[in-house]
């Protein structure tokens, strides 16, 4: 299969190692650092109140995540 033929998946490519998600026991949605991560804040989490909140603040870490030199 050729790079052209894979579908892209761009919810995959932000949180696949980098985000576990997860719901709380109160129905909100979660998204914390995976075990092992080596990132700068390995106990950061985000969440919000629906699925679409919590992806929308991931990408948006995501956009404007500091780049260590």
């Amino acid at each position: 299969m050729t790079r052209a033929d894979k579908s892209h998946d761009p919810i995959g490519d932000l949180i696949t190692g980098k985000w576990v998600l997860s719901l709380t026991g109160e129905g909100r949605f979660i998204a914390y650092r995976p075990f092992g991560w080596t990132g700068p804040d390995p106990h950061e989490q985000v969440t919000a109140e629906t699925r679409e909140a919590l992806l929308s603040k991931l990408r948006y870490l995501d956009r404007h995540a500091v780049n260590d030199p």
